[in-house]
């Protein structure tokens, strides 16, 4: 058994059991923490648009840092479109330019970076797409801006139809690159001679070419030992070069020598082959040998693929110089792109705008102008005096509204005449139809209902008419005794 009190327990307070004194406490204590303040005695900060695109005083900000100094420019600020200009230096004193990187906007060439080097001499270029050209980057060096110089351009393949992604060159060399070519081929590199001098526009005396290589991926549905991994044509020595692709379980690839044939270059040359002016590898000594007829095929195909080639490198250094001489004529007219949104800077939407504007003004006048002043006819009969008396005015309202009444009653009445020529009209047809619907011919019974027909519109309308103009009338007499009252010229007597 266990031991009982008659002793009341201890009650202890649990924590969610709050005194409703303290409740009232904290809502005092948060009551007496609202207050009301003054109103501001500062004005409102209004900030145009013009002020808000300046961003800074002048539209110019420059700050220094520990060797770097950068420089920031409101957008359309300067011509060129030059936004941020960041110069990195060797030193403390901000003497030694080692970097200059400049940042721009809204370039109709599209140009958004461009990086100087001062250590190597490099310029690089960063384009946004949207070019003819396809341009994405230019490197080059400051010395040698000019073509058959060392330089690098990249492009954005999926814009180009030929897949070009890089292009490398230099006064002896040009390397290009390729993707998701039909034929397979993703790198050709070109190795030139030195020129020969001539006499003449050196325009048109080209570098001579001595040596193309092309190497392409490869295609499944030829065999390893006829799929050609590389395309070698050694111009100067006359040969023509090729490497196939690697066979399964091979380290060794199978090739083939050709020397070609003289005056393949000359139009009407004949190709002839001799079986000493070819020699093949072949890894799998297993293989049939091909035939004559195929290999002179062979040779037919490289003899023109090295002419395809030698024309595409050609189109290729006029695009090098047409590139170039449109980006001297970019720099030294650089253009900025206006939104059609931009009214203020785009020239040709504020023209548009003022012509909008003009033709609604002149709008506008003609149509006050077209406004008939009623009381003019009344004033020109007493001498269009520059002041009215209280009683001119009184005779003028008079005369306007009873000239307004009877025109009303006029027109009511030329309805009214009107309708009342149809209806009789109609009548008479009607009691003519009545006399002779026995001796009439189908012909004129139709010509009878056609009239009936048109008539009983024609009355329609015109007492439709009438009733309208019975609504309206005491409607404009009020309106004109209102004009009357408001218009300036006797308001101060009515």
């Amino acid at each position: 058994m266990f031991s009982t009190t008659d002793k009341p327990l201890l009650m202890i307070p649990s924590v969610d059991e709050t005194d409703p004194l303290d409740i009232d406490d904290e809502e005092n204590d948060d009551e007496g923490s609202d207050f009301d303040l003054p109103p501001s005695w500062v004005d409102l900060v209004e900030i145009t648009l013009k002020e808000f695109q300046t961003r800074c005083p002048y539209g110019k900000k420059t700050k220094l840092y520990k060797k770097a100094k950068i420089e920031k420019f409101a957008e359309y600020l300067l011509k060129d479109g030059l936004v941020s200009c960041l110069a990195s230096y060797n030193d403390y004193e901000l003497k030694d330019l080692i970097e200059k990187r400049e940042v721009y906007k809204h370039r109709i060439d599209k140009l958004e970076t461009k990086v100087h080097n001062m250590t190597t001499g490099l310029i690089t270029e960063l384009f946004a797409p949207g070019r003819l050209d396809c341009l994405k980057e230019h490197a080059y060096k400051a010395s040698a801006p000019g073509p058959e110089s060392d330089r690098t351009m990249l492009f954005y393949c999926s814009a180009r139809i030929d897949g070009l992604v890089k292009r490398e060159e230099s006064p002896e060399e040009m390397t290009e690159s390729y993707v998701d070519r039909d034929d397979f081929m993703y790198y050709r590199q070109v190795t030139f001679g030195k020129r020969v001098k001539k006499f003449g526009p050196q325009e048109a005396n080209s570098r001579p070419i001595v040596k193309i290589v092309e190497r392409f991926h490869r295609n499944k549905s030829k065999e390893a030992n006829e799929d050609v991994a590389e395309r070698v044509f050694l111009v100067s020595d006359e040969r023509i070069n090729l490497t196939f692709h690697l066979e399964d379980n091979r380290v060794t690839a199978s090739t083939r020598e050709f020397i070609r044939p003289p005056h393949t270059t000359e139009k009407g040359g004949t190709l002839t082959m001799t079986p000493d002016m070819t020699t093949t590898f072949q890894v799998d000594p297993l293989i049939k040998p091909h035939k004559n007829l195929h290999v002179y095929d062979m040779l037919v195909e490289l003899v023109n693929a090295e002419e395809q080639s030698t024309n595409q490198i050609r189109t290729s250094e006029e695009e090098v110089k047409e590139i170039l001489q449109l980006r001297i004529k970019e720099e030294a007219a650089s253009q900025l792109s206006v939104s059609v949104y931009d009214t203020e800077r785009n020239e040709k939407a504020k023209l548009h705008r003022q012509e909008l504007e003009r033709k609604a003004a002149e709008e506008a006048l003609k149509k006050h102008e077209l406004e008939l002043d009623y009381l003019a006819p009344f004033l020109a009969q007493i001498g269009d005096p520059p002041h009215i008396s209280r009683q001119e005015a009184y005779k003028l309202k008079e005369e306007c509204l009873q000239d307004l009444k009877h025109r009303l009653i006029d027109k009511a009445n030329l309805i009214q005449a009107r309708f009342e020529k149809e209806t009789q009209e109609l009548q008479r047809k009607q009691s003519w139809y009545q006399q002779n619907q026995v001796s009439m011919t189908k012909e004129d019974e139709e010509e009878y209902l056609n009239y009936c027909s048109e008539a009983m519109f024609r009355i329609h309308i015109l007492e439709q008419r009438l009733n309208r103009h019975k609504e309206l009338a005491p409607q404009k007499y009020v309106q004109l005794e209102q004009k009357l009252r408001t218009d300036p010229r006797l308001s101060e007597y009515f």
